[in-house]
């Protein structure tokens, strides 16, 4: 049986290899039916092959709701949450907390009871209103 890699036999991160994988790295915002929702790492999420069973992105329970999008952000985004009673809001990604894979998240819009958020749309810095400017 071969033996597990322990952290300490690991060889430290080389300086330009972890800018490197900074500067490739993706957040993916995930967003529950409730409004709930969390930024994680790409690099929290395995790789699958064919067949796969799939990947747990965000705790899904009575508190949360099941989820509703799941996309790649940068951190100058926004958001912009739709509700099926016609509610919405727009609010700035860099205010929802980056929490591991399998966590429940955070508010970021506190819906009424019976109702749920229906449609989730990132808004780049470049599509933002800039005031009708070309």
């Amino acid at each position: 049986m071969a033996e597990e890699p322990n952290a300490e036999d690991a060889a430290p991160l080389a300086p330009e290899r972890y800018a490197q994988m900074s500067a490739a790295e993706e957040i993916i915002l995930t967003i529950s039916s409730k409004g709930y929702g969390k930024r994680t790492s790409s690099y929290e999420y395995r790789i699958t092959g064919r067949g796969g069973k799939g990947i747990v992105a965000m705790a899904v329970n009575q508190r949360n709701g099941p989820l509703v999008a799941s996309m790649p952000v940068e951190e100058s985004d926004e958001i912009m949450l739709v509700t099926d009673g016609g509610r919405l809001i727009r609010c700035p990604v860099e205010d929802i907390r980056v929490a591991g894979r399998a966590t429940q998240g955070v508010i970021v819009f506190n819906t009424a009871d019976g109702e749920r958020v229906v449609g989730v749309e990132r808004i780049g810095e470049d599509e933002g209103g800039n005031g009708g400017e070309a």
